[in-house]
């Protein structure tokens, strides 16, 4: 399978947010140095802060934020941190859509339809249903990847959401893939 090249996939997205969003991921993301130094260095201009990700930083983010949303205690809060997570979510859409019409007008092969770290749990999903012969549960998924049962589900909706995979609502291990193995990256 053909990878974006590097200079797209390292492009940086431009992320726009208000005041009081901005304020909110800065109080609740839990993110490496690298990506805290480039959120706290948003440009804030009157009610906006202007800041620049790269997709993946951004993906990352959107984990985090969805996270926090999952485990704040109050309900505003919880709708307040998911309005950002979404909004977070329709910046990094817009980029992907832009990235495959650049990447389409490189190169012969298309671009892929998700991130780096959608792909391997794309490709762990795909080599646990060939060994175990049924798709793997949500807790398999988190410890594999050493991370939140949250975050966790949030990337199991989003790659529901962008047609990725598909799921039967209160059945256990019916994720299945909609990506052909081709299509897949190797499993890191």
């Amino acid at each position: 399978m053909a990878q974006s090249s590097p200079a797209v996939r390292d492009e940086k997205v431009a992320v726009r947010l208000s005041r009081s969003e901005w304020d909110l991921v800065i109080e609740h993301a839990y993110l490496d140095s690298k990506v805290q130094e480039e959120i706290r260095a948003a440009q804030v201009d009157g009610g906006l802060a202007t800041m620049s990700l790269t997709a993946e930083d951004l993906d990352d983010l959107i984990g985090w934020m969805a996270a926090a949303a999952n485990h704040a205690g109050q309900r505003q809060l919880m709708q307040s941190l998911s309005q950002v997570c979404d909004k977070l979510d329709r910046f990094l859409d817009q980029h992907r859509n832009k990235v495959v019409v650049v990447e389409s007008q490189r190169v012969s092969e298309p671009t892929p339809a998700y991130t780096k770290k959608q792909g391997q749990y794309l490709a762990f999903i795909y080599y646990y249903a060939k060994i175990h012969g049924v798709a793997p549960a949500e807790a398999d998924l988190q410890r594999y990847f050493k991370v939140s049962a949250p975050s966790v589900h949030q990337m199991i909706v989003g790659l529901e959401a962008r047609g990725l995979i598909e799921r039967k609502a209160g059945r256990a291990r019916s994720i299945r893939l909609l990506v052909p193995r081709a299509e897949l990256p190797d499993l890191e």
